[in-house]
């Protein structure tokens, strides 16, 4: 990824793009799917690897 230094105002979601294309340059899901990550049973869980994406 190409950076430069400019005067103009960065917002949450610029950085949040840059990280969803790192996340996806690297192919984390795959390897955090592969993992086998417990589950929960309530059903209104999180899927452990969205939640751990988050993170990010």
């Amino acid at each position: 990824m190409d950076y430069e230094y400019t005067d103009i105002c960065v917002n949450p979601w610029g950085e949040m793009l840059q990280m969803k294309r790192l996340l996806d340059k690297t192919g984390i899901r795959k390897v955090l799917e592969d993992l086998g990550l417990p589950e929960d049973q309530s059903n209104n869980r999180i899927n452990a690897v969205s939640m751990a994406e988050s993170f990010g």
